[in-house]
């Protein structure tokens, strides 16, 4: 877990290092509806997840920089002006879907609420893509839903922000997967090595040998202000102990276990300190 590197300033770097080597930056749903890609080329999505105010910041950056991305809302975070807003900018805007965790699990219902949810973003913008919300604290994996005969398609959507981009079944991609996810970029690219920082995303573009990079940056944890800077880096310290604690839990709750649920949170908040403690 990286503390620092997680400012706008930070992303705008990433921004202008990528045009400066001459990328080309795709939404999800133009790389999925292209018959061929320039290279090298970025997908740019973000997930909103939360603070919205951060994801209008991160949308004004690129579009003073002619880029579009894709910006993936919840139904907790979808504000209509702020969607068509963006659109207009030349970003699209899709659907951040929870539902199999929202109705714990029953398929059936995941579908019934999607439509309306898909329905109701459509009543506002254009939404071609859909994207699953991780849901640290449910056990059931939002991308279940479509194990039965039914496919984004069905709902007129150009694809999913997953299987849309036809990773193998290994993950391996002709796309390198960089996500900010737990402020730890944990990728690797081939004659670079890893890549960890911010300042590691940069060199790796900068460097010419990652013509294809499919980037997550969730607009909460890139600050705007020094105050962000402090709330965010605690919250996801925070965030990072629960979520490993959850996934825990969910084991637990497979097993009964008690003993185990407990040794599981201890060692959530031990591996979040040991890595805080090797900044």
């Amino acid at each position: 877990m990286k503390l620092s590197g997680f400012n706008l300033t930070d992303y705008e770097q990433i921004l202008d290092a990528a045009q400066d080597t001459g990328y080309r930056f795709y939404t999800v749903a133009d790389y999925i509806e292209a018959d061929a890609v320039d290279e090298p080329h970025i997908v740019l999505r973000h997930d909103v997840d939360r603070w919205v105010d951060n994801a209008v910041s991160l949308a004004a950056a690129e579009a003073e920089r002619d880029i579009g991305a894709t910006y993936y809302f919840r139904t907790s975070t979808f504000d209509p002006d702020i969607a068509r807003e963006m659109e207009a900018q030349g970003h699209e805007v899709g659907y951040h879907y929870e539902d199999l965790a929202k109705v714990r699990g029953s398929v059936e219902a995941a579908h019934a609420r999607f439509a309306d949810n898909l329905e109701s973003f459509r009543e506002h913008v254009d939404v071609r893509t859909a994207c699953s919300h991780g849901s640290p604290l449910s056990p059931h994996l939002n991308t279940d839903m479509w194990e039965d005969a039914r496919t984004p398609e069905d709902y007129e959507l150009v694809g999913e922000a997953y299987s849309g981009l036809e990773f193998d079944s290994d993950g391996s991609s002709d796309l390198l997967y960089l996500s900010d996810t737990g402020r730890d970029w944990s990728a690797h690219a081939p004659g670079l090595g890893s890549i960890r920082s911010t300042d590691d995303v940069v060199a790796a573009v900068e460097s010419g040998t990652c013509p294809a990079l499919y980037l997550l940056a969730h607009p909460s944890r890139w600050a705007t202000t020094r105050y962000q800077t402090v709330e965010r880096t605690g919250w996801d310290v925070a965030a990072e102990a629960g979520k490993i604690a959850a996934k825990n839990a969910h084991a637990v709750q497979r097993t009964g276990g008690r003993v185990a649920e407990g040794v599981g949170i201890a060692r959530a908040i031990r591996s979040v300190a040991t890595r805080m403690s090797r900044e």
